[in-house]
């Protein structure tokens, strides 16, 4: 007998089967959560002693400064749960148990642990392109350190990265444990690098206002050519391609593309894994014009004076470098009132219809700031006075953006520090938000040359050249050099000195000595001994003239 539900049945039917899955899953639940529960709070005993039992390598003092448990405490199942919970956290054990014991009228409180082991040595195996130093380089797990297989896990992610980033693509990392015994183990890394994956073509669709050439100029990432055996190019890192990627946003962007879209390029590698396709969409959009430019909030200059210093015109192609360049030039503006903490949004507005846009610069000024201390650090060999005679800013002065901006390029240009490592950090004094401290942060580079030079030619015979120079001479920024040339007939000798800020003033001061001596004529030979001195100042900020 069969029967046919009715739409009211069905209805019915599906309300009572969801109702019984809902009441299901609040008793799984339930139970679940009772697991866990450990009841009431309930007191245990008093604790007379805490001993911990099965450490070798781990310090008793390192577990007792975690365990809130303390002598004469009454111990609740709560309390002992989480000094648990504390002592695993540690990392150093696989499992910890508590045991109590009674020994002559004591109350014993005893951990029971089970210390993890120790990694005696890490091994590479496989890595046949990559020198073991610079895989170590990348590992956080150190030689006679505890076992710990989260850090070995992020271990695996970073030598992944570091074979990616040399272009090894395909490269697959895997780590084993070889135990020496039942405290000492092997962490062994095995590694299988295949070839490098080299770039075979780059193609781009939809682009239409600017050629595959023109694009592939701004990318990092090159299709592989004749010369790449000697220049690296053509090489695929995921974490290089993956900024071209917003290189290309940007570069549309900045020639007027407000709404381009990359799409997700689609990467291909070739059956004997030696090879990489990379086809890339591109969603151009409408090339954006600037209609009006507007200014918002707490404004210090009449729009006359703001018009003229913005790079971004009015009837002109929108570009994304310009209005950052904008956005940095107002910020220093209103730095260079004082207003340390100015800080200038700006926002776009297309208009509906039209391929324009409307920029609005909204300002918010905060409030005067006054340079405080400026100390120099890890200047180990320059002089202080060499950095601060090169800054802009001076300390109680007001706050100036573009000083500060200054400073640093000066200290730059120097060549005494390494690229890249000159920092300025700003930071108010503690109870002082009207005052910022200047830290100058610095890392030494090498600042002397020598050469040397020794050869032979028919015309002069044998000869010997050297030289030496010191750009920062006794870290005073003075610079000495010296050069020497010998052959048969021919002798040359030249020592020179340069002072930059004679006696610390803006004056600059050097000279040369020189021996010259040239017997290689046959009717005649000559000596020349003398001296120079060089006098300059400057006449603009970057020009100096000399005498």
């Amino acid at each position: 007998m069969s029967h046919t539900f009715n739409d009211t049945e069905k209805l019915m039917l599906r309300h009572r089967l969801v109702s019984f899955l809902v009441l299901f899953i609040i008793f799984v639940s339930t139970n679940v959560f009772a697991i866990d529960d450990i009841g009431p709070k309930k007191n245990l005993f008093k604790i007379d002693e805490i001993q911990i039992e099965g450490i070798k390598k781990v310090e008793k003092e390192a577990i007792l400064e975690r365990v809130h448990s303390r002598k004469g405490m009454m111990l609740d199942n709560y309390l002992l749960r989480k000094d648990i919970q504390r002592i695993y956290g540690l990392k150093y054990f696989e499992w910890v148990e508590s045991h109590h014991r009674k020994v002559k009228g004591k109350d014993i409180l005893i951990f029971k642990v089970k210390e993890k082991p120790i990694v005696t040595s890490i091994i590479f195996e496989g890595n046949d392109e990559i020198d073991e130093d610079d895989l170590t380089s990348q590992l956080k797990t150190k030689s006679f350190s505890i076992l710990d297989i989260n850090t070995i896990k992020l271990d695996l992610s970073a030598l992944q990265k570091f074979y990616e980033e040399k272009g090894f693509y395909l490269a697959s990392v895997d780590y084993e444990l070889r135990n020496r015994n039942s405290e000492n183990l092997d962490l062994v890394f095995k590694i299988r690098e295949y070839e490098k994956v080299l770039v075979k073509q780059i193609s781009f669709f939809g682009n239409k206002a600017f050629s595959d050439d023109e694009i592939k100029g701004i990318m990092e990432t090159r299709e592989e050519s004749l010369f790449s055996f000697m220049s690296g190019s053509g090489n695929f890192k995921e974490f290089n391609f993956n900024i071209d990627i917003e290189r290309i946003k940007d570069f549309y962007k900045t020639k007027g593309y407000l709404l381009v879209n990359v799409g997700t390029p689609d990467i291909t590698v070739s059956e004997d894994r030696k090879w990489v396709f990379i086809s890339i969409k591109v969603n151009e959009g409408p090339l954006f014009t600037v209609r009006d430019i507007t200014f918002q909030g707490e404004v210090l200059f009449t729009e006359d004076e703001l018009h003229t210093k913005l790079q971004l015109k009015s009837d002109e192609n929108y570009s994304e470098a310009l209005l950052r360049q904008d956005v940095q030039m107002l910020t220093e503006m209103y730095q260079d009132k004082g207003y340390a903490f100015a800080n200038v949004l700006r926002t776009l507005h297309p208009v509906p219809g039209e391929n324009k846009v409307d920029v609005e610069f909204s300002f918010e000024k905060g409030k005067i700031a006054y340079f405080g201390k400026i100390v120099v650090k890890g200047n180990t060999k320059t002089r202080d006075k060499v950095i601060r005679r090169e800054l802009k800013i001076h300390e109680g002065t007001m706050f100036s953006g573009s000083n500060l901006r200054l400073s640093k390029e000066n200290v730059n240009r120097l060549g005494f520090f390494e690229p890249g490592s000159v920092v300025f950090n700003t930071v108010s004094p503690q109870g002082r938000d009207d005052v910022l401290d200047v830290e100058i942060q610095v890392k030494e580079r090498n600042t002397g040359q020598i050469s040397l030079g020794a050869g032979y030619s028919t015309a002069t015979g044998a000869f010997l050249q050297a030289s030496i120079a010191q750009n920062n001479f006794r870290g005073l920024g003075q610079n000495l050099s010296f050069s020497l040339n010998i052959a048969d007939s021919n002798k040359t000798f030249n020592v020179g000195f340069t002072e930059p800020y004679l006696f610390d003033t803006k004056w600059t001061a050097g000279g040369d000595i020189f021996v010259t001596s040239n017997s290689q004529s046959t009717s005649y030979d000559y000596k020349r001994k003398g001296f120079d001195v060089r006098v300059g100042y400057p006449i603009f900020d970057y020009t100096r003239l000399f005498v």
